[in-house]
């Protein structure tokens, strides 16, 4: 009933995770590209977000580290173990959760208009979360090549999710000053990102699957084929955004900007399910290979 118990948690920590962690990144990339278009409103609410999602992302990275004693011991006491504590400190998974630890406590930091160091604390705490993304994982095991990729997949895949939560909150604005120029510059970078997004995915997929038979021979395989047919919806959704939806927002600003709402709403909850299933695959399922 316990190990049940661990069975159910660890997803469940693995998706807040991601989502603390990619929607911090994110929010430091969209910042990144579009901060001469956004007004004091839009930067305070994205400092809001990254303030938030980093404090979260410390409390969180402290519960996992604590799970892994729980792992070791197979029962929601063994999180009190001393002995298992010290145990858990040995395994690739604590060394994990010390990077997000320390890449969450800097981008806190970074919140408190520190002017050019906070750029500095940016930039070290971004790469950081980055790297704790590849010690551990099918990456670390796949080697060098596969750790590569994992970093511009995350990097691509934080650009998309990052800029759900501002763009959402330009479209709440009434007669929202740069929204479209925000909204179609997005589109444009997209294209580079989700271009190395889907490419990184597909590689590192065949990477771990060894092959295009295992999509369908295998519990992993079958999995990830439903996380890829997600992905493909969301990036369906994004092409409506940029070719439509945001041409619209010129002709007609409210009914661009609602239907521009809508889409991104409908694109952060199919995201939702993404992250379920990849912290499904990152912690319950093997790869065909055994990885």
């Amino acid at each position: 009933m316990v190990l049940d118990f661990w069975t159910y948690v660890n997803p469940i920590l693995r998706i807040l995770i991601y989502l603390v962690a990619l929607i911090s990144i994110g929010t430091i990339l969209f910042n990144f590209h579009f901060e001469k278009y956004l007004d004091n409103d839009i930067k305070n609410y994205c400092n809001k977000i990254l303030k938030s999602n980093s404090a979260s992302g410390i409390l969180l990275s402290i519960i996992v580290f604590f799970s892994i004693a729980g792992n070791l011991g197979g029962d929601i006491e063994s999180i009190y173990s001393v002995d298992l504590i010290n145990l858990s400190l040995e395994t690739l998974q604590s060394k994990s959760i010390l990077l997000l630890s320390i890449g969450f406590i800097l981008l806190y930091l970074s919140t408190k208009n520190l002017n050019f160091l906070s750029k500095i604390l940016y930039f070290l705490g971004t790469s950081i979360l980055v790297i704790s993304f590849i010690v551990v994982g099918h990456s670390f095991s796949s080697g060098i090549y596969s750790q590569l990729l994992v970093i511009v997949h995350v990097i691509c895949i934080s650009y998309w999710v990052g800029s759900f939560l501002p763009l959402r909150h330009m479209c709440t604005i009434n007669n929202c000053k740069n929204l479209h120029k925000v909204a179609h510059n997005f589109g444009v970078y997209a294209v580079i990102y989700i271009g190395l997004l889907v490419i990184t995915g597909l590689i590192f997929s065949y990477i771990l699957l060894g092959g295009v038979s295992p999509l369908i021979t295998s519990y992993y395989g079958n999995v990830l084929l439903i996380k890829i047919l997600l992905v493909s919806i969301i990036l369906a959704i994004g092409a409506v955004n940029k070719f439509k939806i945001v041409p619209n927002i010129k002709v007609n600003r409210l009914d661009g900007q609602n239907k521009l709402k809508s889409s991104i709403e409908i694109e952060i909850i199919l995201t939702f399910f993404v992250l379920l299933l990849t912290s499904i695959l990152t912690t319950s399922l093997t790869t065909p290979l055994g990885v």
